[in-house]
């Protein structure tokens, strides 16, 4: 699929839900829930333990995956471009970074491109990032990741300021497809689908440890009404 089909694909049913597995044990049951449950995205944090206390997977892990669903891989890591070919050589389909943590989003972004004409090509800024920083590499970049919470922001959201953000993404370039990431729960997820974003990421408010296919269900029941 061109990068363009992907972005049209993605983009006919919004907000969606993206979904991340890190949270489970059994990765093909979880992949398995989410072709279940339609949901287009398999959303998939790598942190190296730097930029946030924690470490995740590689790109063998992506390897491991096959081609069931796409594969939204979002680097939260230092110095992205040392990451980004291994993850284009992996398989991934949609590749972000933290512009807080690259020398050079251009490049970056270039180094995406180089990988594949398939790949999407997004940037993820945290909470108290200026979204002025970006305006100069709209063109090169197909979509953003707003954080709710930022590695040093603790428990503290700032879903508040999102709905602005959103408004002037669309402003500058409408055909972007813009994700709210960090702190989405069942009880919020509502409130979150009315901001405008074309997806929602989430991980452990679906791999809770209890029903995950019942959380699913109710978290799509809860943007849909939020659209209704």
């Amino acid at each position: 699929m061109s990068r363009q089909a992907t972005i049209d694909h993605l983009r006919a049913n919004h907000p969606q839900l993206t979904i991340g597995t890190l949270t489970t044990d059994d990765q093909l049951e979880a992949v398995q829930i989410l072709r279940d449950h339609q949901i287009p995205l398999l959303h998939i944090d790598i942190m190296d333990g730097q930029v946030w206390p924690k470490a995740t997977v590689g790109p063998e892990f992506l390897s491991q995956l096959g081609s069931a669903l796409l594969k939204d891989v979002h680097l939260l890591v230092a110095e992205p471009e040392v990451h980004i070919p291994l993850f284009t050589q992996a398989g991934a389909d949609l590749i972000s970074f933290s512009i807080e943590y690259s020398k050079d989003i251009a490049h970056c972004l270039q180094l995406i491109t180089d990988g594949g004409d398939q790949i999407l090509r997004g940037v993820s800024l945290n909470p108290d990032t200026d979204l002025a920083l970006i305006q100069p590499h709209l063109a090169d970049i197909d979509f953003v990741i707003l954080l709710a919470i930022g590695p040093e922001t603790g428990k503290e959201t700032f879903f508040d300021t999102l709905p602005a953000k959103v408004k002037q993404l669309r402003e500058w370039k409408p055909e972007l497809l813009i994700t709210i990431d960090g702190a989405i729960k069942k009880d919020n997820v509502g409130e979150v689908a009315k901001m405008g974003s074309d997806f929602i990421a989430t991980g452990s408010a679906v791999f809770d440890g209890v029903d995950p296919a019942a959380n699913i269900t109710f978290m799509k029941g809860e943007i849909a009404s939020a659209q209704a």
